[in-house]
């Protein structure tokens, strides 16, 4: 089925009045995000609710002005890196960055059709006749039709997609042994583990839930087997359920998200089931192996895996001392 377009046919982009999502599956996607990867408003939820894999993404370490894409069979998602934090607003330079490189991509991947959003334009503010014309000029005598998908053809998904909320991140200056559960309530406390062998992965925040939890011999009891990256160890105590993704294969290692990815996965199937509006404590990484926003990138992950567990919170600690 052939759309209907608003310009010529000899033009690089057509404008056209369907929902993205609407358009048929030959045609790879595009759309704007944060280098942080949050995706918690506007169209952007859709590609984390419909896409998923935000973990894959973010192992993909792209910077600001670069595009991470994800491949569904024949098809690729592109994500074009605009800004660093979800709060902030890009620059017609970061934008011409990514659209070069999305450019590349396209060529590389030999993308005949792409749909996109009118990308940097609507909730980032940015002229769409001024970034339109730089998509025009990089992608002339590419091969590759664009269509420019109106996000106002239906006011039900867009209005649905504004108005998805998201578990609350909040950011504490406070030991463990300070945090207080409300009544009834279990507290749910994510380590990451960053090797599958021994000798066993004991850190400062593990350090510091065992002053409170007392966990560590089940957890050294574990650990007596290698273990895989993506497990998730589970001790339940009378106050808290205490989970140890293992993240890495060898603390040499870059931070795996996908492994966290895998490893919130099987939080949520364990606990959703007994906890309806469940609090979440972890702690902020202090590692100069890590790259810089990888505390925001965690909990932009830990959003996105329990998304549907909402209204949830997330208490970042930033200190244990």
């Amino acid at each position: 089925m052939e759309l209907e377009s608003e310009i010529v046919q000899d033009k690089v982009i057509e404008e056209i009045d369907v929902f993205l999502f609407d358009m048929p599956e030959e045609y790879s996607l595009g759309h704007c995000v944060a280098q942080d990867m949050r995706m918690s408003a506007g169209i952007a939820i859709h590609f984390k609710q419909v896409f998923g894999r935000v973990g894959e993404l973010m192992d993909q370490r792209p910077d600001v002005g670069t595009v991470a894409y994800l491949q569904q069979n024949d098809r690729y998602i592109y994500y074009l890196i605009t800004k660093e934090r979800s709060n902030k607003k890009p620059t017609y330079d970061s934008i011409t960055a990514a659209i070069k490189k999305l450019r590349d991509f396209i060529v590389k991947h030999d993308v005949k059709k792409l749909a996109i959003p009118r990308i940097g334009c609507g909730l980032d503010g940015l002229n769409w006749s001024r970034v339109r014309g730089i998509i025009e000029n990089e992608f002339q005598n590419i091969g590759c039709t664009i269509k420019v998908c109106h996000f106002t053809q239906n006011k039900t998904k867009e209005s649905e997609s504004l108005q998805v909320k998201h578990p609350t991140a909040v950011k504490l200056h406070k030991n463990i042994k300070d945090i207080r559960k409300r009544e009834f309530e279990k507290l749910n406390i994510i380590l990451y583990s960053r090797t599958t062998t021994l000798p066993i992965y004991w850190d400062q925040h593990f350090q510091s839930v065992n002053e409170k939890y007392c966990f560590k011999s089940e957890y050294y009891r574990d650990y007596q087997k290698d273990r895989e990256v993506g497990q998730c160890l589970y001790y339940n105590t009378i106050e808290a359920c205490i989970f140890v993704i293992i993240t890495n294969e060898n603390t040499s290692d870059h931070f795996s998200y996908q492994n966290l990815e895998k490893g919130l996965i099987k939080i949520k199937m364990l606990i959703e089931k007994d906890q309806w509006h469940p609090t979440f404590i972890i702690h902020t990484m202090r590692n100069r192996l890590f790259e810089y926003l990888i505390n925001q990138k965690i909990v932009s992950l830990i959003c996105s895996a329990f998304l549907d567990l909402t209204p949830c919170v997330i208490l970042e600690i930033e200190s244990s001392n």
